[in-house]
């Protein structure tokens, strides 16, 4: 159930729109994703990774079936999908971590508040922004650079930003 809700989200974006729409906005979504990332390590006692290629499943320490780290995305994602998701790395890996939470929750539930970590980010390919790892920070096209020195510490007990009309 999951798992196919999240492909068919991924599968809808228009991918000839990336990096073409994005706007000011695509900011407030990129804060809150860094905002909700920090929360997570905060919350789980996990030591805090970069957030450029976070993986929920694998951060908590879930080691079971290698299928589930090794997804081949064609097997779920159109050709199209997955040569527009190849166009940055990071793009990449919040898309492949996002599938795998969604396939774990299908046999896990209990762990369903982890899917708002990758809705900010998936929000900005749904609304033709583009986002990548450059120069140290998350890029967010039309809209800057977060940097990623001492980021936990500065999203870190962060108030929210109200997404829902983004």
């Amino acid at each position: 159930m999951y798992l196919e809700k999240a492909v068919t989200r991924i599968n809808k974006i228009n991918w000839d729109n990336i990096g073409k729409l994005g706007d000011g906005l695509d900011g407030d979504l990129a804060y809150e994703y860094l905002r909700r990332t920090a929360k997570f390590y905060e919350k789980s006692l996990i030591k805090p990774y970069p957030p450029f290629y976070l993986d929920v499943v694998k951060v908590l320490g879930y080691k079971f079936g290698e299928e589930l780290f090794d997804m081949d995305l064609s097997e779920f994602l159109e050709e199209k999908t997955i040569k527009n998701l190849s166009v940055t790395l990071m793009m990449l890996e919040i898309v492949k971590g996002y599938l795998k939470l969604s396939k774990f929750l299908d046999e896990n539930p209990c762990y369903t508040e982890y899917l708002e970590i990758y809705d900010p980010l998936i929000r900005i390919l749904e609304r033709g922004g583009r986002f990548q790892y450059k120069d140290g920070g998350i890029m967010v096209q039309n809209s800057g650079l977060f940097p990623l020195y001492g980021w936990y510490e500065k999203f870190l007990g962060k108030e929210p930003i109200d997404i829902s009309n983004i």
